[in-house]
């Protein structure tokens, strides 16, 4: 039911947010532009549109569901290529200018969606100027699916071939079409706005006739975006901190052409005589001749079907969960609103029926008489409850809301409810007065991990001390004060009263099960922890003890059921309550979600897929498998009943060992929920602007008036008409934290149906009638991520074949090879080969088809690496590249470094590093010299060696702009452990990081940085900055593009020089003793 307090939320924005549709008049979000002569070409909600530049209505081009995106058009203006979804791939598509049916002009299958910071791939660029081709920057390089080079695709139909240019960004001919100016580097969907860290962008241009290179501009901000326009070049630059666009001038400082302050100048296009770009979401020309610039006043009309009601499975969107006393029912947090769900009979109640606000962390008391949630209804986020049947008005419990609250948890009695916030505090609520109690502060961790006991009289916690190790603490109600429970040599976590009010039982990690690595002799410790119950008070029963029957004499006992209850009055002594610990399971492993009954307590045991739930039966003593193949549960307050979640499915089972997780399963179809687009959407903005307040790692949002951001961009709302254009507005908000590791994930949006086309893990390229095959990727035909089709074992394919027909279709007259390839990624297709292109000397083949070259690229491009340093050291150089610091950088670095400790030097490559974990193991790693040898009879003296990876050689790194996070870490600790110069070009400079923090409604959001990197001495160091290297060189496009690697060859350079000037020696190994007298 609505609730009696609520208000407009947030009343700072009324005004900004009431519209529920599009504004009138002129229509902003208009985004990725083109402009030729009086007619520009835009996207709007995901579709292409043409207008005049003197302005009026938009004529809508594209209708699909999917995104057309980044129209261009033709010299002469008659066509507008694109890239479009249409076929299940982002492809390239050309059509006329004044609207009519595509033409598909691409066919390899594109990477996949990426999250809005990955971009997109097959970007249309320019045409060239005789308009036979479009330039277009597909994904098809070594370093991940996010760097490009630019492709040239025939505009009547043929096959695409690659630019000599090895990488870039955004670009555009010259008018001659003799050159290209652009960036090599590409950041245009990063959101991090006043960025200067080492893959700043950089203006050049590209002699495509003389195959060399200028660099145009050198500024540490962005410079980005460069178009031609007859002799001049423009780019878009934030030198002066808002982006605006800019004028080159050899030998003079680009001078600023627009002065736009509020919002950035984005995607800059040229048309021949003019320029269009992106502010604030309005589209505006500006006139070089005359040095104008204007807003076009632009009106998109239509029906917006994002923008229409409709219903969703709220069922796919649950956030929280919570089951009844009794069992029968359950209530969900869902896509923003409470469902009470039956267990077997019954309706599905929307209890909450909130559209414009949204409530989380639902809970149902233990009386069964109420549900508890957090709303934001006020325009904070506050506690409420509400009756559980839907009868009544929800109660606002909280007034002091400004900050993110974690769920709360009812007091045994019904009575009060705790809850833990970002200010770190622990506090909780009487629900009959609304009086607010701080229990505790951290300073080292935020309270998330309480409960009460059965009596309602304490509160035991976990709170961290100064050696960031977790504690359990106890708060006293009745004495308002805190007292510490277990020692801070073990970190202890997840404790649970038992109802009869005789244990505290919890999770610590006590165990050391030492093991080894099977690549090194690394020592690991797992599965640490088990669970244990320590006695409250020296008098109550301890466990494990021995016993004895016996026999009773007189009146035999009542049973359980038969027994009256007594009310719990629980008594803890804080002191001593270490010495009464014990272990309640023989096993470690890992182990949480403790929940507890009279008769034992419930855990589960997480494993490599799934969970099991396991019940300690205090009666037996003995440990017994409840559930198995399950995520997570929730006991029922009488104990009698479990809600269990398999994967998205939620189910009840009875709290009884040998339950089955496939049976008991809740229908929630009746979950529907009448989504309105553009109310759900306003607040998710407010939702997200709170979020980000909350979470952001410095409260000072870094010098911004966080009010102000919020409105700025609430000017914005009225014209979203698609999820995606939302989350646009989100990346602009998180890039106004100047901060890396601000990212958007999408949210609920309409998506197309996914048909991968077929690759063969070759290059493939027209040859006379037919197609031949000039390159096989090798791969690793036993992983089946790195398999490589035509490499396989059996298929004897090999370069220089002629592939003649696919499944039959002769390949003769075909335009693009990839099109007899569409919806056929991952199947087996029949391939007809010859040594010639003659049917006579041909042989048949089945293969079955990747989707994607991407690794295969990665590992031939790292085997040529290494060839090339053996080459230029004559073998004395080893080479180990890390793609990124997670589990790819993990397995490469395992996988070749310790085949090259013979090595006298290694060379360690971190270019295109994306990073992932931090990565002090990598650096220890490479850093460890021999310590001792062990000499075996027979064998050499380094046959055994401590450490058994070690190398004692000279080393050096590779570092480029691309060296991102991880990739900014792992330099920087080579250089703080004196390991040997960084060679290459400045680092991302990422080091502020990301642990997790909530998401929207519909599961889409801001993923914020929450924790940021400070050197020893106080200072912060390498965010928005790089690390810079100890040797600077520029791999420049024209010599890589022939063939050479300039960071490389300076790598190999520099160790050898280091071997020269010391030469290692060999180990004299003196005879062995044979003299004992």
């Amino acid at each position: 039911m609505l609730s009696v307090f609520r208000i407009i939320t947030l009343t700072l924005l009324a005004s900004a947010l009431a519209a529920p549709a599009l504004a009138a008049d002129s229509t902003r979000l208009l985004r990725f532009p083109d402009i030729h002569g009086e007619q520009v070409t835009f996207v709007y909600a995901g579709d292409i549109y043409t207008a005049d530049t003197s302005g009026g209505v938009a004529r809508r081009l594209t209708s699909h569901e999917g995104l057309e995106l980044f129209p261009k058009f033709s010299p002469d203006g008659s066509q507008i290529a694109f890239s479009a979804e249409y076929n299940g791939t982002r492809q390239v598509y050309v059509m006329p200018s004044a609207g009519g049916k595509p033409t598909q002009l691409t066919w390899y299958n594109d990477v996949g969606v990426m999250p809005p910071r990955g971009g997109y791939d097959n970007r249309v660029l320019d045409w060239t100027p005789d308009g036979e081709h479009i330039m277009v920057r597909a994904n098809r390089l070594p370093w991940g699916v996010r760097v490009g080079r630019y492709f040239l695709v025939p505009a009547d139909g043929g096959s695409e071939a690659p630019m000599e240019i090895p990488e870039g960004g955004g670009g555009m001919f010259s008018p001659d079409g003799s050159k290209v100016v652009y960036t090599p580097i590409d950041r245009e969907f990063r959101t991090w706005k006043r960025y200067r860290g080492g893959r700043a962008q950089d203006v050049w241009i590209y002699d495509l006739e003389q195959s060399t290179s200028q660099q145009l501009t050198d500024n540490p901000a962005t410079d980005n975006q460069p178009v031609w326009v007859g002799e001049d070049i423009y780019f878009a630059s934030d030198r002066d901190y808002t982006l605006n666009l800019y004028r080159y001038a050899e030998g003079e400082e680009p001078t600023a052409v627009t002065g736009h302050e509020e919002f950035d100048v984005l995607w800059p296009s040229a048309g021949p005589d003019a320029v269009v770009y992106e502010n604030g979401g309005w589209l505006y020309r500006f006139d070089p001749a005359s040095g104008e610039t204007r807003r076009l006043e632009i009106e998109v009309r239509g029906d917006h079907p994002g923008l229409m009601p409709h219903y969703v499975e709220a069922g796919k969107f649950i956030e929280s969960a919570g089951i009844a006393p009794d069992g029968k029912r359950v209530v969900f947090g869902a896509r923003g609103e409470v469902f009470s769900v039956p267990a077997e009979k019954g309706q599905v109640r929307n209890v909450s029926h909130t559209p414009d606000a949204r409530e989380i962390h639902v809970s149902w008391s233990p009386d069964g008489a109420s549900i508890a949630w957090v709303s934001d209804s006020s325009g904070e986020y506050e506690l409420y409850v509400a009756p559980q049947d839907g009868s009544g008005e929800a109660k606002r419990l909280t007034t002091d809301g400004d900050v993110w609250r974690f769920p709360p948890l009812w007091s045994p009695d019904s009575s009060k409810l705790a809850y833990g916030d970002k200010k770190q505090r622990l506090q909780f609520v009487d629900v009959n007065s609304g009086q607010v109690t701080q229990v505790d502060h951290s300073m080292r961790n935020d309270i998330q991990d309480y409960s009460w006991s059965p009596d309602s009289a304490h509160i035991a916690y976990v709170k961290n001390d100064e050696a960031n190790v977790g504690n359990i603490w106890v708060y006293s109600l009745a004495e308002g004060s805190q007292s510490q429970l277990t020692s801070s040599d073990t970190q202890d976590t997840n404790p649970v009263f038992d109802p009869e009010g005789r244990y505290l039982y919890f999770v610590s990690t006590r165990d050391f099960n030492l093991t080894f690595g099977d690549r090194d002799d690394a020592v690991l410790y797992e599965k640490s922890s088990r669970v244990y119950a320590g006695l409250l008070n020296p008098d109550a029963p301890a466990l494990f003890r021995p016993k004895s029957d016996e026999v009773t004499v007189g009146e035999a006992p009542k049973s359980e059921n038969e027994s009256e209850s007594e009310a719990v009055n629980v008594r803890i002594d804080s002191e001593g309550f270490e010495t009464r610990v014990t272990a309640v399971n023989q096993d470690g492993g890992n182990y949480r979600s403790l929940a507890a009954s009279s008769k034992g307590v419930y855990y589960l045991a997480d494993g490599a897929e799934a969970a099991t739930l396991y019940f300690f039966d205090l009666e037996s003593e003995e440990q017994k498998e409840v559930l198995a193949g399950i995520n997570d549960f929730q006991l029922a307050a009488r104990g009698e009943k479990i809600l269990f979640r398999k994967n998205s499915d939620y189910g009840i089972a009875k709290a009884e060992p040998e339950q089955d997780a496939s049976k008991g399963h809740l229908d929630l179809s009746g979950m529907q929920l009448r989504i309105d687009p553009a109310v759900e959407w306003q607040q998710m903005y407010t939702d997200q602007w709170r979020i980000v307040r909350d979470w952001f790692y410095e409260p000072g949002m870094h010098g911004n008036d966080w009010p102000a951001i919020r409105d700025k961009y609430a000017a914005l709302l009225p014209h979203v008409a698609h999820r995606a254009d939302l989350d646009y507005i989100f990346g602009e908000i998180a890039g106004e934290l100047n901060a890396g590791h601000n990212y958007v994930n999408a949210g609920d949006q309409p998506t197309v149906k996914r048909l991968d086309g077929g690759l063969l893990g070759a290059e493939i390229e027209p040859a006379g009638d037919f197609f031949r095959i000039t390159k096989i990727y090798g791969g690793h035909a036993w992983h089946d991520g790195h398999r490589s089709p035509l490499a396989e074992p059996g298929v004897l394919a090999s370069a220089g074949d002629y592939i003649l027909a696919v499944d039959g279709i002769s390949t003769r007259g075909v335009d693009n090879f990839y099109s007899l390839l569409e919806n056929r990624g991952g199947k087996v297709v029949k391939l007809t080969l010859a040594s010639s292109p003659e049917l006579k000397s041909a042989r048949q083949v089945l293969v079955r088809t990747t989707t994607r070259e991407t690794d295969l690229r990665y590992f031939d491009w790292v085997d040529s690496r290494r060839q090339r340093v053996e080459e230029l050291s004559g073998g004395r150089v080893g080479y180990v590249h890390l793609p990124n610091t997670a589990f790819e950088g993990h397995r490469e670095l395992y996988r070749l470094y310790p085949s090259q400790i013979d090595k006298e030097a290694i060379l360690i490559d971190v270019r295109y590093n994306g990073g992932g974990f931090i990565p002090d193991h990598m650096v220890s790693l490479v850093a460890r010299e021999p310590m001792v040898y062990w000499k075996r009879r027979g064998l050499h003296h380094a046959a055994q060696t401590t450490p058994t990876i070690s190398h004692d050689g000279p080393k050096a790194a590779l570092i480029n702009g691309y060296s991102s996070s991880g990739g900014d870490a792992f330099p920087y600790y080579f250089r703080k452990q004196g390991l040997g110069p960084l060679i290459g070009t400045r680092t991302w400079g990422g080091l502020i990081g990301i642990s997790g923090n909530p998401m929207l409604a519909d599961g889409g959001g801001i993923l914020t940085s929450t924790f940021r990197m400070l050197d020893t001495e106080g200072k912060w160091a390498v965010e928005n900055e790089g690390v810079a290297p100890d040797i600077e060189v520029v791999d420049r496009p024209e010599l890589v593009a022939r063939g050479e690697d300039p960071s490389l060859e300076a790598g190999v350079r520099y160790l050898l020089e280091q071997l020269e000037k010391n030469p290692p020696a060999e180990l004299e190994v003196e005879k062995a003793p044979t003299n004992f007298r």
